[in-house]
């Protein structure tokens, strides 16, 4: 019920494929620099009853002419029932969490986005002439700030906006100092001349772990692992070259993980031909394909069994 407000939303972007198309609209102005911001606990520090229950049901109620989809009153109702009834146990005694959004609960997410917006339908548009571009996935903002040529106007002017960011109800953001160069979500995103131009970011712990050949899973499970992963290379990476540098890492590190090069060519080959008819679609196509797939996904019947590798192939 909360999600289609969360999406309403001006801050509210899905996924980093849809971020990479919204940067790659912008010109930058040659005073262009990018940021990043970080909630500090920001579960945690969601005043749930005593602001967060209040402020959200109150949204409702002024717009639920737009939310047609929804009661107004009884998702209040409801939100007050689950997000003032959590329980948990701890060794053999029972808790009610008074404060604070538990991790896991079904609308957490929707329910922050749509919490912190309410302050930033405000204190974005004071911003105005220094955000070129604002948005947030749950607790990660990204945008470009446009500097002042007074070095020290642009400092106080920085500070301002990130002491801005802290004045709702106790959050707190820990901003990053404007970049040419930022890391958010899965891509690194870098100024080049006015445009954005993104790579994939990976952190340095990441081991790697894909699927070794004796595991036992069915075969789809690895062949959508390698077309899913090719295509999200070619459409996050703004640079050929860099997808293809890209692509022979991910290759080595599967032999690594001791698939033979032999099966791995052949599935590569067929998930390349696959990501590159996905993209000449275009974005209508590709929607259409979308939607086509869940339409027929919600019309069939699935009969679930334990996988065994000695099973005849479906």
């Amino acid at each position: 019920m909360l999600l289609p407000i969360a999406k309403d939303q001006p801050s509210y972007f899905k996924d980093s494929f849809v971020l990479k198309a919204l940067l790659d609209k912008l010109i930058l102005p040659p005073n262009a620099r990018l940021f990043t911001a970080d909630a500090t606990s920001m579960y945690t520090n969601i005043k749930t009853e005593a602001v967060a229950l209040q402020e959200i049901g109150t949204f409702i109620t002024e717009h639920q002419a737009e939310y047609l989809h929804l009661d107004a009153e009884a998702v209040i109702a409801a939100l007050h029932l689950v997000f003032k009834n959590n329980i948990f146990a701890l060794g053999d005694t029972y808790w009610r969490q008074t404060s604070g959004t538990a991790m896991g609960t079904p609308p957490a997410p929707a329910w922050a986005t749509i919490f912190y917006a309410l302050h930033e339908r405000k204190m974005v548009p004071r911003w105005a002439s220094n955000l070129l571009f604002y948005k947030r996935f749950i607790d990660d903002v990204i945008g470009v700030w446009l500097t002042d040529p007074d070095p020290e106007k642009d400092r106080e002017l920085w500070e301002s906006f990130c002491k801005d960011m802290d004045s709702w109800h106790g959050m707190e953001w820990e901003c990053k100092t404007p970049s040419t160069s930022v890391d958010f979500m899965d891509l690194t995103i870098t100024i080049d001349n006015n445009r954005l131009v993104t790579t994939l970011y990976e952190k340095d712990l990441n081991l790697y772990l894909y699927i070794p050949p004796f595991s036992s899973h069915p075969r789809g499970v690895f062949t959508g692992t390698i077309s899913g992963q090719i295509l999200r290379i070619r459409r996050l990476c703004t640079f050929k070259t860099d997808a293809d540098e890209r692509i022979k890492e991910f290759l080595s590190r599967l032999l690594e993980r001791g698939h033979s090069a032999d099966n791995l060519l052949l599935l590569f080959k067929r998930a390349e031909e696959n990501a590159t008819a996905y993209l000449t679609r275009s974005p209508e196509e590709q929607a259409s394909l979308r939607k086509r797939k869940l339409d027929d996904a919600s019309h069939q019947v699935y009969f679930h069994l334990q996988y065994d590798p000695n099973d005849p192939p479906s």
